[in-house]
């Protein structure tokens, strides 16, 4: 009868292998069971706590239509969103109507839902508002004057408002300072508190903090922008994205849909096109055309 014999070195490798094996199979088998998480993330139109807080309602409702469970990623700034969704950080994002359109162009973003508000309005407005009682009445009395944007990538906070700027002949080089607060919220504070003398904000800001909005005097208010979009990144799979959109849909119909959007101004959700942003396009195009 023959015999094998096999060298210490090929048993301890040979045995390295088996245990390699071993070790490997039940994690890809358990890799393979595992949920998949979708990863979503805010533009910072509240604080972080503050986003967490308000729309987790609506996230618990989404991990429930969609039947997989669902992780909020804070981002500081509008551009940070959209940065996480374009590294495929984040599979949906929440965004304005500028960041979305930078996002579509720019990688291919697609359109969820937009959102409405609680008497189904489907648009809101830029305003730029200063106290009553600082004697400003016109744009071209900013000149020299101290004034509040929210972000360099917001629609209502800074886009439509140099614009709205431009035209009246005013340039960031013509304020005596300007800022960026981040929020809406923000800027109306540091007006209605008189740190600054001018700013600019979304129509729904008044009704994010509590000030008396009879002492705000409008100076400028733009068309009517569609309200804010839900979006998915390029690769997220058609049949998700489906999944998530009818998800978003069907929410607003829930018997406890109320104290699902209770702290959000978003009511509801409804299916749209990439085209009606088209005037924020013009708009981008037209800030350009102006510098």
């Amino acid at each position: 009868m023959k015999r094998f014999h096999v060298r210490s070195s090929e048993f301890f490798a040979l045995t390295s292998i088996i245990l390699l094996f071993s070790f490997l199979f039940p994690l890809a088998a358990t890799a393979q069971t595992s949920k998949e998480t979708l990863k979503i993330t805010i533009i910072p139109h509240r604080s972080t706590k503050g986003n967490l807080r308000a729309y987790a309602p609506l996230i618990e409702a989404l991990e429930k239509k969609i039947g997989m469970p669902v992780q909020m990623l804070a981002s500081k700034t509008y551009d940070k969103a959209v940065g996480k969704l374009k590294s495929k950080e984040a599979d949906v994002a929440y965004l304005g109507p500028f960041a979305y359109v930078k996002a579509h162009d720019d990688f291919g973003a697609r359109l969820i839902v937009r959102t409405i508000d609680d008497d189904n309005t489907e648009f809101y407005h830029s305003l730029i508002i200063t106290r009553k009682d600082s004697g400003i009445k016109t744009l071209g009395e900013l000149k020299g004057k101290s004034f509040a944007f929210t972000d360099p990538s917001s629609t209502s906070g800074f886009l439509f408002p140099m614009v709205g700027l431009s035209k009246a002949g005013i340039s960031l080089e013509d304020f005596s300072r300007f800022v960026y607060l981040k929020r809406h919220a923000n800027s109306l504070m540091a007006v209605y508190n008189g740190q600054t003398e001018a700013g600019a904000v979304s129509s729904t800001a008044k009704n994010k903090v509590k000030v008396n909005f009879d002492d705000i005097r409008i100076l400028w208010k733009s068309e009517p922008i569609y309200r804010g979009p839900w979006v998915a990144g390029k690769d997220l799979s058609d049949s998700l994205f489906q999944r998530i959109q009818t998800a978003f849909v069907e929410i607003m119909k829930r018997e406890d849909a109320a104290e699902i959007f209770r702290k959000l101004s978003t009511k509801g959700f409804v299916k749209g096109q990439d085209g009606e942003y088209n005037n924020v396009r013009e708009a981008i195009a037209l800030k350009q055309k102006l510098q």
